[in-house]
């Protein structure tokens, strides 16, 4: 099916995953956005990029990350501008009994990870001061430049890049053959969508119903300093890496934004984040906020991944539209493009995706851990 013209709504690192899939098909993907299509999907653009499988209990999730972690390294075997910009994970953002748990179920499920005393990661990092009971640790993972790589991406997938506003779907006789935008309609014979937030207001156009719990995430950029931090890095109350131009990405919690009690302003927020490093690490320089954002993620309702067909308002499935909504699109973006490819042109279902389909308008949508 190499002649299949299909059209990638969304620049942003999982429409750039789909891009770079369909070209290894034989295919030249449309690929159309509203901003600069230069991997600069909001989300992405905030992201701390972190590409991990250890962070969920979930059996099949884990499977799913597992196998997106490996086909990102064996894309950045193929790719020269995609690489890990931080190596490995420390993590005790857990008690230490439940990260002990973490670790003995990863293990089970066959994932390379350890459980550090606390004298054994003060080795690890020398310039941490607060040393924690334990940590989990496995040097897999890694976390990428957010809007290098899906520009990376989108660069060597050769698609034809569109800058316009898309207004909606257009379908006929339970298909959808095409996309209304300010430039006019773009017609395909498969429409992926890979809009994130945007994707449930595309998605009325055709009256199919999605719900999100969407969150707000603040990350805070440094000034550069010294480079003492090649690893990511998470405890209960933050998250860092140390990108290869010395400045550090600085998070919070893994859950929404709230306020810092007593702040007034987000750029006093930034501060306090910030400056919550300077408390955890020993440094060599005094830190600086050089700017934030408040990106928004986007999780569909009960957090895990929608990937897949949805149903038409008569029950019917819609032929020719693929959703693809996630958080992490990092994490498993290029699973679940590589699947999800396989899924489009073949025909048969993978495996990998199966418990992570569009919610039946009917029901509602199961629990789940982002």
């Amino acid at each position: 099916m190499t002649d299949t013209r299909i059209v990638i709504i969304g620049s942003g690192i999982v429409g750039a995953c789909f891009a770079y899939a369909a070209s290894q098909r034989g295919l030249t993907p449309i690929v159309v956005s509203a901003g600069p299509p230069a991997g600069g999907g909001s989300a992405t653009a905030a992201s701390w990029a972190w590409i991990n499988a250890c962070s969920t209990d979930d059996p099949a999730y884990f499977r799913l990350r597992y196998a997106s972690l490996q086909r990102w390294q064996i894309w950045m075997q193929q790719l020269d501008g995609i690489r890990f910009s931080a190596t490995e994970t420390f993590l005790w953002d857990l008690p230490a009994d439940e990260l002990r748990a973490a670790v003995n179920g990863l293990s089970a499920l066959g994932y390379p990870v350890e459980l550090l005393d606390g004298a054994a990661l003060a080795a690890r990092l020398p310039q941490l001061r607060e040393v924690p009971e334990a940590a989990l640790h496995t040097a897999i993972e890694g976390a990428v430049e957010p809007a290098p790589t899906a520009a990376a991406l989108l660069a060597a997938s050769g698609a034809d890049m569109r800058q316009t506003h898309i207004q909606g779907l257009i379908a006929k006789d339970g298909r959808v053959t095409g996309v209304m935008s300010d430039s006019g309609v773009i017609e395909a014979d498969e429409i992926v969508l890979a809009a994130g937030n945007a994707t449930p207001r595309l998605l009325q156009s055709v009256s199919v119903p999605l719900e999100m719990q969407s969150s707000d995430g603040l990350l805070v950029l440094s000034n550069p300093v010294d480079p003492f931090l090649s690893a990511v890095v998470a405890g209960p109350d933050f998250h860092v890496r140390q990108r290869a131009d010395g400045r550090l990405l600085v998070g919070g919690t893994f859950g929404a934004y709230k306020p810092y009690p007593g702040n007034v302003t987000l750029a006093d927020d930034a501060a306090s984040q910030l400056s919550r490093i300077g408390e955890v690490f020993e440094l060599s320089s005094p830190l600086a906020v050089e700017r934030f954002t408040l990106g928004t993620r986007p999780i569909p309702k009960g957090g895990m991944p929608c990937v897949g067909r949805c149903q038409r308002p008569d029950g019917g499935v819609y032929d020719g539209l693929y959703v693809a909504v996630m958080h992490s699109g990092f994490s498993n973006g290029a699973g679940v493009a590589h699947a999800a490819m396989d899924e489009i042109l073949g025909g048969e279902e993978a495996a990998e995706l199966a418990g992570f389909r569009m919610p039946d308008p009917a029901q509602a949508a199961p629990a789940g851990r982002a």
